[in-house]
């Protein structure tokens, strides 16, 4: 309504230097970096870039065979921009491309009236866009709010930094608003300043498998907003999320029935406060490397600077090579293509399902993920899963990752594990848990033994 349209208004960040760390603070423009655009005007001699002579690159062409049976060619001036050094943001038509989807998909609510409020950034993948995002926000020392349990690959990089990790309790629906509250509410200032991020995986949570409902995902906003709270939306499983209906899910105007898959928090954004990390690895390839971050323009702006440093952009081949499949397919192909992945892990996942339920019935208990590739097991009777997933299980040879490994600053034992139905075929998957349920009751006969021992 209107008086919380309002509300919000007031509220819209105004001050996104407040959050940046030292280093992305003194981040400044590669003189170089900045001649790409003056490159691209009409009559502009260069003499100032470093770029490589292209008659010099072997290659004449890229060719590719898709599983359809049609092939896939980048010739020409396509080649040329993926073979060269191109501008940080991306290839201009692979940035124009996500970004048309973005308003599609998410369209940020606070750049509906000017869409230069936000903007896009193609990177080596989502977690090098989570790695740059945290460079850019994170002092060492400085607190950071975190599900508990979360992807551990995000916690190696922020334990590297020396940040205070505060996990928020979770369910089989994921973040916990009241948790994250309470944490806020009862926060000692005097001792350390509040956290002013806020990390989640909103869609078939790694490792839980939790998807966050709309209601919560709207009472987060809300506390974020309370507390000027910058949230970094990890969200590589949004286009995984799993079918109830004819309608494939994740997928905009085709997905509104179901919003919990449809509404992201950057679709929720009215104060400019949501970096939102995507990724192309679940759907086209991992090996491609190639993820993007969606965000206010000041801080989109900041993590290429960092890029301009760094990586000075991602492959410009894998670049084109996503692009020229893109643009191929169309809007029709890309959503068909999404509905045939969505679907082959739904299979994926009704069959492991199953075949849990065929073993582990009593030795565990999980919950049914709506999205992702995870499934995430509490062992009954079972105090801590690390030596039994690390050692023993792996002489069984199943492998599967302990729950200490998601949990932020574990001190405790943990009784979970986590399992992947991506890969396995279904008798590996049948004889994996048939051999962990057997491990299971060994455990379980040798503790009840000590027990009566003692």
């Amino acid at each position: 309504n209107g008086t919380q349209y309002l509300y919000w208004r007031r509220m819209r960040v105004s001050d996104y230097a407040s959050f940046l760390s030292r280093r992305s603070a003194r981040r400044q423009p590669s003189a170089i970096r900045e001649l790409f655009p003056l490159m691209k005007i009409e009559g502009m001699i260069s003499l100032g870039g470093g770029l490589p002579n292209q008659n010099t690159f072997p290659f004449e062409k890229i060719s590719v065979s898709l599983r359809d049976g049609s092939t896939l060619e980048i010739t020409g001036d396509r080649l040329a921009e993926s073979l060269q050094y191109s501008p940080s943001y991306g290839l201009p038509g692979l940035v124009a491309w996500i970004k048309a989807h973005q308003t599609r998909a998410h369209n940020p609510p606070y750049g509906v009236e000017d869409a230069s409020q936000w903007s896009v950034c193609v990177c080596t993948g989502s977690q090098d866009a989570l790695a740059i995002a945290f460079d850019m926000l994170i002092n060492e020392g400085d607190s950071v709010l975190l599900e508990s349990p979360t992807y551990s690959g995000s916690l190696a990089a922020l334990n590297a930094m020396g940040a205070n990790l505060i996990g928020i309790d979770t369910d089989t629906e994921g973040l916990i608003p009241s948790s994250l509250e309470a944490i806020l509410k009862n926060w000692d200032t005097s001792k350390r300043p509040l956290p002013r991020v806020l990390y989640t995986i909103p869609t078939g949570q790694n490792p839980s498998g939790s998807t966050l409902p709309l209601e919560r995902k709207k009472e987060v906003y809300r506390i974020a907003c309370e507390y000027n709270i910058i949230i970094l939306e990890d969200d590589p499983y949004f286009f995984l999320t799993f079918p109830k209906s004819q309608s494939p899910r994740g997928l905009g105007e085709e997905a509104k029935a179901n919003p919990v898959a449809n509404t992201s928090f950057l679709s929720l954004d009215v104060d400019g406060r949501v970096l939102r990390f995507d990724s192309f690895s679940k759907v086209l390839s991992s090996g491609l490397r190639l993820g993007w971050v969606t965000g206010p323009t000041f801080l989109v702006e900041r993590m290429q600077l960092h890029q301009q440093a760094s990586c000075l952009h991602p492959s410009g081949v894998s670049q084109g090579l996503a692009l020229a499949l893109l643009e191929r397919w169309g809007p029709e192909g890309w959503k068909a293509h999404l509905r045939f992945v969505q679907n082959f892990y739904k299979q994926r996942r009704d069959s492991f399902l199953e075949i849990a339920k065929k073993h582990l019935t009593g030795l565990a208990e999980w919950g049914v993920p709506e999205a992702g590739m995870f499934v995430w097991f509490s062992l009954i009777d079972i105090k801590d899963s690390r030596a039994l997933i690390k050692e023993k299980a792996v002489n069984k040879k199943v492998l599967l990752v302990p729950g200490f490994s998601f949990i932020p600053n574990p001190t405790g034992p943990s009784n979970h594990a986590r399992a992947s139905y991506s890969t396995a075929s279904l008798a590996e998957m049948d004889e994996a848990l048939r051999r962990f349920a057997a491990l299971l009751r060994e455990e379980r006969g040798l503790l009840t033994s000590l027990s009566t021992s003692s």
